[in-house]
């Protein structure tokens, strides 16, 4: 087992297909976004995932402390570099 979860979160390596499905449809899943058989597809691979179900877990409380927090001021110059970095890289 440990094998196992140190092979699922080792850097660069290739999660199962239905884990990878559910991490990377996971906001869409906590935000209620889902359809209905989606979001079922979803916490049926949760309910025998504990790996990814502690990803959604974390995630969620992530996004609740993040929503808790007061709103910090953009610091001075940032917006012009952002703009910056935009049009010089485009992305």
């Amino acid at each position: 087992m440990i094998s196992r979860i140190l092979r699922m979160f080792r850097r660069g390596g290739a999660l199962p297909p239905p884990c990878e499905e559910a991490r990377m449809l996971s906001s869409d899943y906590i935000d209620g976004e889902l359809e209905p058989a989606l979001r079922q597809k979803i916490r049926a691979h949760l309910a025998d995932c504990p790996l990814c179900a502690a990803f959604i877990e974390t995630l969620k409380a992530t996004i609740d402390a993040l929503r808790g927090a007061p709103a910090q001021p953009v610091p001075d110059g940032f917006r012009q570099r952002l703009r910056e970095h935009i049009h010089e890289h485009g992305t």
